[in-house]
């Protein structure tokens, strides 16, 4: 095995780094004494081990050289029997490569896919006790973060959370250079619109940024069959194949609506497919882990009522409400702005809910940042047709006073006002203002 290790060390010596679209992943600076891991978790494809690709340019442009770097895909077929007795080889076969590094603070290893591979959380482990190298690690699930990982690992991993693009990283590809505050000439606002609706309706995963409508929908139904076959049915050893497909396939078609397991489970019964309620909700932890969908709670003080609700769905990326749109052109216009809002706060806050008021209108988000402070938001598509306004604006009103908040916001495609009633202050702001006042 060493010897495998060695050729692919040799190989990635020899071969130039990809150069990545460049993305806004922050990493602290860390003091010597302090040993931690960065891990990169996401759904396949969203752009982890570019991710990688961008951390080694930017250490090779800081004075590091390309020796100080070891890369391994453990996806590599030539390690498909790797375990645990194999790791020792790539600190073998990476010394006898450099052994001028060997006393050195400043190597850098990296590896991709890790977690598929038996007993690597001791081997991590020992390398941040026992040796000096800084540690990146990616993989395709929350398993990197699971609580028996946090365990080996004694809590000495730092996560950065990697999604398809978001709006900026996506014009930064297409190099378009546009801010917010900035004046648009009219060709320029179209471009910008186009540019607009197109990431809306097809997402940002990055292979599929210039795809034709056939190719995208290709690509985003194998991103789903590999998280299917792999990251769940593999893992978990699931035999039920039929009831988890069509359970994945339900949350995208209906994405931003409320999942009712007990629902679903009367549904499939009266198709004739046999899964029990524990399976569905198992299910949907497998789809959460392996960043293929997010569910919403409601917002209570009441623990319950919380776990009793219906949670609404979002999938990692709008692109895939296209993919599995019934319609072939005519997609749910709200539930792609909807999607994209979400993702949008995602990206910066973890704690997310839905919020019904007391008089049972519904607030899309309520979320929550690590000091505990709370903003409103109202996802919609328009709020020209004044019924609309009034039923987006009224619910927004009545959540505020229950939550003695002063402000909500409206993220709507182009509509811009601010509104302000009894000393409250509603916000309606375009899309694109929203997605390029990322707090990131």
């Amino acid at each position: 095995m060493k010897d495998i290790f060695k050729q692919i060390m040799i190989e990635f010596r020899e071969e130039a780094i990809p150069q990545p679209i460049p993305r806004d992943i922050q990493l602290p600076s860390l003091k010597s004494n302090v040993r931690k891991a960065f891990v990169y978790i996401g759904m396949r494809r969203s752009g982890k081990i570019w991710a990688l690709y961008q951390r080694m340019h930017e250490l090779m442009a800081s004075g590091v050289d390309k020796s100080q770097l070891l890369y391994i895909n453990f996806e590599d077929d030539r390690l498909n029997e790797v375990d645990s007795a194999d790791f020792q080889s790539i600190l073998e076969a990476y010394w006898k490569l450099y052994p001028e590094h060997i006393d050195s603070n400043h190597v850098y290893f990296f590896f991709d896919e890790i977690a598929e591979t038996n007993g690597w959380e001791q081997f991590i482990r020992r390398l941040l006790d026992k040796e000096k190298m800084h540690i990146y690690l990616s993989g395709s699930s929350a398993k990197l973060l699971s609580r028996e990982i946090a365990t080996n690992l004694r809590g000495r991993t730092i996560t950065r959370e990697i999604f398809p693009l978001d709006f900026k990283e996506y014009l930064h590809s297409k190099k378009i250079s546009i801010n917010s505050e900035q004046l648009l000439s009219a060709k320029q606002q179209s471009k910008f619109k186009s540019n607009l609706m197109h990431y809306l309706r097809y997402g940002g995963f990055p292979e599929v940024l210039d795809a034709t409508p056939f190719l995208h929908r290709e690509i985003l139904q194998s991103y789903i069959d590999s998280v299917i076959f792999r990251d769940i049915i593999e893992r978990y050893d699931i035999k039920n194949h039929t009831a988890l497909r069509q359970f994945l396939f339900y949350c995208l078609q209906n994405a931003t609506g409320l999942l009712s397991i007990n629902k679903l489970y009367n549904q499939f019964k009266s198709r004739g497919i046999s899964v029990s309620k524990d399976s569905l909700y198992e299910y949907m932890n497998y789809f959460e882990d392996a960043y293929c969908l997010f569910s919403v709670s409601i917002y209570s003080f009441s623990l319950n009522k919380t776990n009793l609700k219906p949670k609404k769905v979002y999938p990692i990326d709008a692109g895939l409400i296209a993919a599995y749109s019934i319609q072939k052109q005519d997609y749910d216009s709200t539930a792609l702005l909807e999607t994209t809002v979400f993702l949008g706060l995602r990206r910066d806050v973890k704690d997310i809910y839905y919020y019904h008021s007391k008089a049972g209108l519904e607030v899309d988000f309520l979320s929550v940042d690590l000091n505990g402070a709370m903003s409103l938001y109202q996802a919609a598509y328009s709020i020209k047709d004044e019924k609309t306004k009034q039923r987006e604006v009224t619910a927004l009103l009545q959540a505020m006073s229950e939550l003695s908040l002063t402000s909500g916001t409206i993220v709507t495609l182009e509509e811009n006002e601010t509104i302000i009633i009894e000393k409250k202050t509603i916000y309606v702001v375009p899309l694109y203002v929203f997605l390029m006042k990322s707090k990131r």
